[in-house]
């Protein structure tokens, strides 16, 4: 699906990492005006903040906070982009709306929560975006994005990978598993796609592969799989090989440099074209 109008105005809630900066220079590329972010006190980097227009940062947990700066932007196109530490609902300290809405779920992983989320924010009045919508730079097409491609084994390993990660983003679990030589040595849980490369680098040590996907029908609203050189830097120490990602249906922040750094250790990526839906994304004119 693709977007043929920018709207004039977005709000942006923002959260660690360079995915809402992005996302705001990608929206500023498309011809959006006015950009208005939310932050997160310790999270959100002020680089991001100084993108926007105008910028509130409020602490997490806080949903009457979140409110009232929601209200103050005056605008109801709104992206959720950048990541949350998932142990940071057991950590932090919440108010009691908070409390109440994460209270409603009965079984929690990241999409109940996420989507708790929203339609708050819906309820609200907010008009929640696709977060892909102007990151389409940052979004690989099919193929081999590294100058090594991958060897037989490891083109095997990453089939079988993406069969397994998709079975278990399918049942919200996660949307990684790591794979050896035909052997699943973990898969993604509460504690992200990193703890996952960790447990399989002690595992395996050297070779193992990564497969990272979307849900089948992944509200493209929040949660996109993202891999970036943080994720090459953790496959690197653990003595990981390769990794596939889905064509259309992952975001690669700053792909050339997440390439670049991939070729420099010797780790192999494919993009693999996906029979689902892509990821909507503004087309420009």
């Amino acid at each position: 699906m693709t977007y043929n109008t920018p709207p004039d105005s977005i709000t942006i809630i923002a959260g660690w990492g360079l995915f809402p900066l992005l996302l705001a220079r990608g929206a500023r590329a498309a011809g959006v005006r006015h950009i208005s972010m939310i932050g997160f006190k310790h999270s959100t980097y002020r680089a991001t903040l100084k993108m926007a227009d105008k910028a509130r940062v409020v602490p997490f947990g806080n949903l009457e906070m979140l409110n009232i700066a929601l209200k103050e932007t005056g605008c109801k196109n709104t992206f959720l982009s950048g990541q949350i530490n998932p142990l940071a609902l057991f950590r932090t300290r919440t108010d009691e709306g908070f409390k109440r809405e994460i209270g409603s779920i009965k079984i929690r992983h990241a999409h109940s929560l996420f989507l708790c989320f929203v339609e708050y924010l819906e309820n609200m009045g907010a008009n929640i975006l696709p977060s892909s919508l102007f990151m389409g730079e940052h979004i690989p097409g099919a193929g081999i994005l590294t100058k090594r491609k991958p060897d037989e084994r490891e083109d095997d390993d990453m089939e079988y990978g993406n069969h397994i990660a998709q079975k278990i983003a399918d049942l919200d679990i996660g949307q990684s598993a790591a794979i050896k030589d035909g052997v699943v040595l973990a898969v993604e849980g509460f504690d992200g796609t990193n703890g996952a490369i960790k447990h399989a680098g002690r595992i395996a040590r050297r070779g193992a592969v990564l497969s990272k996907v979307a849900k089948e029908n992944h509200d493209m609203r929040f949660d996109i799989p993202i891999a970036g050189t943080k994720t090459i830097k953790a496959m690197r120490s653990a003595g990981f090989s390769a990794m596939s990602v889905q064509a259309h249906r992952t975001i690669i922040v700053n792909m050339e440099e997440t390439v670049r750094l991939a070729d420099k250790y010797g780790i192999s990526i494919r993009s693999i074209q996906s029979p689902y839906p892509p990821a909507p994304i503004f087309d420009k004119p």
